[in-house]
């Protein structure tokens, strides 16, 4: 759906005060297709929005090549850019503001629309309709900001930084929203300042640094993942009851080790008593990320 390949971008001197040219992307390659959501990580500055405004056609490239399906030329309405803080007005219903943006919609020709109420339907916003934009929470008026530009029935969504700044329970309404709008065919690119946020939304993810690609990751095994160490009399033995129900290996240094990825603390210690196992001491770990499993794009 949309690719680029060794794409550079740099600002003039003068740019957010600087007397020196700022690079904002040096040779920078991938690709999103039909249906799928990849991630742009990063720390702030290292390009993530910049990258974004390429894809919906408001930037043009120093170098390299963009395609959009194909095309060198961007096609219209083809992206829909949702910036970190969408500009809303608070006194508006929720109603209100997507004929707003339905309105601007028409007024620039879209060549293809869809139903008022389809969006706010799949992301379960019908029984907000009536609630003014000022009485919602963070993550609700970003999913209303989702659900206006899904009513120009882009091909590729573009968003900048939906995930930061929620608490988890408000990652994981947003997170839904996303997978419903991959889901409807839609390619989706998200930026995130952290590459944590990303973990159990993008299918991958490029983390940028200075404006380069460090690597593509996979974020399901990006996350730190916790273990429980149990301290016990007969650690082999321990840990081979355990592996009945549970993943355990019995260290070098005599622990056992078991993975919280399924269980909580509670229930492993719950299988220990049951087991007959007896724990003398017990502490919760925190393991590093696992080696990235997605190679590096071309280029």
């Amino acid at each position: 759906m949309f690719s680029f390949t060794g794409i550079g971008k740099t600002f003039g001197a003068g740019f957010t005060g600087s007397r020196e040219s700022a690079v904002a992307l040096d040779g920078v390659s991938g690709e999103v297709t039909d249906g799928e959501i990849v991630g742009i990580a990063g720390a702030r500055g290292t390009g993530k929005t910049t990258l974004l405004r390429i894809a919906a056609g408001q930037l043009r490239a120093d170098c390299g090549v963009v395609r959009w399906r194909g095309a060198a030329h961007y096609p219209p309405h083809f992206t829909a850019f949702v910036p970190m803080d969408a500009a809303m007005h608070a006194f508006l219903t929720v109603r209100e503001a997507l004929r707003f943006a339905r309105v601007q919609t028409e007024l620039r020709e879209a060549p293809r629309r869809v139903a008022e109420d389809v969006w706010p339907v799949r992301l379960d916003l019908v029984r907000r309709m009536d609630a003014r934009l000022g009485e919602l929470s963070l993550a609700e008026r970003r999913v209303v900001a989702l659900a206006a530009a899904m009513q120009e029935a882009p091909d590729l969504l573009a968003l900048d930084g939906p995930l930061d700044g929620l608490d988890p329970a408000a990652r994981r309404e947003v997170r839904r929203v996303l997978h419903i709008v991959a889901a409807s065919g839609a390619g989706v690119l998200i930026s995130a300042a952290d590459l944590g946020v990303l973990h159990g939304v993008a299918h991958r993810a490029a983390l940028l640094r200075a404006g380069r690609v460090v690597a593509w990751i996979d974020p399901r095994h990006a996350a730190p993942r916790t273990a429980l160490e149990l301290a016990v009399g007969a650690p082999r033995t321990a840990a081979a009851r355990l592996r009945r129900h549970v993943a355990a290996a019995c260290r070098r240094d005599g622990a056992v080790r078991v993975s919280l990825a399924d269980r909580s603390a509670e229930e492993v210690l719950a299988l220990c008593r049951v087991e007959g196992i007896h724990v003398l001491r017990s502490r919760v770990v925190t393991e590093p990320p696992g080696r990235w499993t997605v190679r590096p794009a071309p280029g």
